[in-house]
């Protein structure tokens, strides 16, 4: 049978043992449906297993579901996070192991809470770095960077153009993109004004975020422009009177922020695309509040990889937009 009921009556008070057997669900067995029931909710949860839950029924009788003492298939059978929230909504981020396609299991970070993104959970981290941290390394297309007024190093370019960096999603298929990048001025770059408007060349000075290729298309771009204190085709186009045009393919999935001035040095006190000291006609470049965060939803669903590149269209002597954070989600 599929349920099984003993009762035990006493003088003063009635309870009901109560063991859930459902049929498909032994650990030998998988499950076709998409909802958990409540017998999934419970013993899916590690903390529950092998243990007597007990329960408040609608009747008000106390009812006690017995777990297994090993997982379900069907709990191990995750390949997305937003999948642990499903059989679990009071899961909290961290890490867990989901199951790519091709059967393998892998563990990522789920972020259960949204709260940079979109205000809800289910999302996978496929980057992060924070270069400030002990023993940090940059990823692999981009170079390390020192600046002698900073304390850590920095990643960009190793030569003229884009650099590029790639991101594994996995296989997994994903239809939003939330992520942040901090980065620096050094020197005079030139924002959307590298005279090119092709997304596979370098089209801005600043970093590029996509996916896919022939042609790339586009994510999210962290321009970094001239000057905080003057207009033209090389500042940003969200300045304050700017006539500068942005690419089609860009449209308003930008952030762009300069500093003050344009010699030779990392200007390391206005950090870029972190929406603070927006100074002069800069300030409408900054009325984003949750800068330097992004939230892009895609025209399509895909499982490509991203790819992050530090572009400019001069020599790195003479500017540069090295970074030292990237953190990326996909749901």
């Amino acid at each position: 049978p599929s349920l099984l009921l003993f009762t035990n009556s006493q003088p003063i008070k009635m309870i009901w043992f109560i063991i859930l057997l459902i049929p498909g669900l032994t650990s030998g067995d998988t499950c076709s449906c998409r909802t958990p029931n409540q017998y999934e909710l419970l013993c899916c949860n590690p903390d529950n297993l092998g243990n007597v839950v007990r329960i408040n029924g609608n009747d008000n009788r106390q009812k006690y579901i017995i777990c297994p003492s090993t997982l379900l298939t069907q709990c191990q059978q995750l390949s997305l996070c937003s999948d642990v929230l499903v059989r679990n909504p009071s899961a909290s981020s961290g890490y867990y192991d989901v199951n790519l396609s091709n059967g393998s299991v892998i563990t990522v970070y789920c972020d259960m809470d949204g709260d940079n993104c979109d205000g809800e959970g289910g999302w996978i981290r496929v980057a992060q770095l924070n270069m400030s941290e002990p023993g940090a390394t940059c990823p692999p297309g981009l170079t390390l960077q020192n600046y002698n007024n900073i304390d850590h190093s920095l990643c960009g370019r190793s030569s003229y153009g884009c650099n590029s960096t790639f991101f594994s999603t996995y296989g997994l298929n994903y239809t939003k993109v939330c992520g942040k990048v901090r980065g620096y001025q050094f020197g005079h770059i030139d924002a959307f004004g590298t005279g090119t408007n092709n997304i596979d060349s370098e089209y801005v000075d600043g970093i590029s975020i996509t996916y896919g290729s022939n042609p790339r298309q586009h994510i999210w771009t962290y321009a970094g422009g001239y000057s905080e204190f003057q207009n033209g085709g090389r500042n940003c186009p969200c300045n304050n009177g700017s006539s500068v045009v942005v690419p089609n393919f860009v449209g308003n999935d930008y952030y762009c922020e300069s500093g003050p001035g344009q010699s030779r040095i990392l200007y390391v006190d206005d950090i870029l695309w972190d929406g603070q000291q927006c100074n002069g006609i800069e300030s409408t470049c900054c009325t984003t509040p949750n800068m330097p965060w992004f939230l892009k939803t895609l025209n399509e669903e895909t499982n490509g990889d991203i790819e992050l590149r530090d572009c400019s269209n001069v020599r790195l002597t003479s500017e540069e937009t090295p970074l030292d954070i990237i953190e990326i989600y996909i749901k």
